[in-house]
């Protein structure tokens, strides 16, 4: 079984798409820029924020996509409870099952670190998660392998296929595992459907419900 099981947070641990997408037009609108699509909103969440509002504005000022990055942080770190950005049906009992076998577990998102915290916070999870991370605690955001190879480390756990699993719901997280040799797991639930993560070539595997992950990662502790 698993020694260690990461997590990315959006589309794979909660929804918060209308939340998001919400607060992107929100810092859109205030930069002087069109507002974007829920479905332009999906298509930029592979991108870290700053380089995501970036690209739905078209520009590639650094500076500017930083200052409208920083202003998308504050304001739904604000907005952020437990109501809007919900967890997904069946993810809490997962998350009970790992932590009673024992199982480490973590997150790593390409969202801050700030906001990864607060939403695990409102969830009453701060503690269950021994590491909560964001792009702006890992060295190089995914898909670099860096944050994965971080956490594994701090974890006290080698990063071997067999034993560390990442879970996350676009192609970037796919990358990201298999970088850093972990067990890449897509989940079709997010901001991208199953078909495009097996297409990607980017996944060990591919579920399109959380209770077959649950099966998966518990089957082997389960079966002993």
């Amino acid at each position: 079984g698993f020694e260690a099981v990461v997590f990315d947070m959006d589309g794979t641990l909660v929804s918060s798409t209308s939340l998001a997408h919400e607060a992107s037009n929100a810092v859109l609108q205030k930069f002087g820029f069109r507002t974007i699509s829920r479905e332009e909103y999906g298509q930029g969440t592979k991108f870290t924020t700053p380089v995501r509002l970036a690209w739905h504005a078209g520009i590639k000022d650094d500076d500017k996509a930083q200052a409208m990055g920083d202003a998308f942080d504050s304001s739904i770190i604000d907005l952020v409870t437990a109501d809007n950005v919900p967890m997904f049906q069946g993810m809490r009992q997962l998350i009970d099952g790992l932590l009673k076998l024992d199982i480490k577990i973590a997150i790593l998102s390409n969202a801050s670190g700030g906001y990864v915290r607060r939403v695990a916070q409102k969830h009453g999870m701060s503690s269950m998660f021994r590491i909560q991370w964001g792009a702006d605690d890992a060295l190089r955001p995914k898909p670099h392998p860096d944050g994965l190879l971080s956490i594994l480390e701090r974890l006290k756990v080698d990063p071997k296929a067999s034993r560390t699993v990442y879970i996350g719901d676009s192609v970037s997280d796919g990358k990201a595992a298999r970088s850093a040799g972990m067990t890449s797991v897509g989940v079709g639930w997010g901001e991208n459907k199953k078909e495009v993560l097996m297409d990607s070539g980017a996944f060990d595997i591919v579920f399109s419900q959380v209770s077959q992950l649950d099966q998966f990662l518990l089957a082997a502790h389960r079966n002993k």
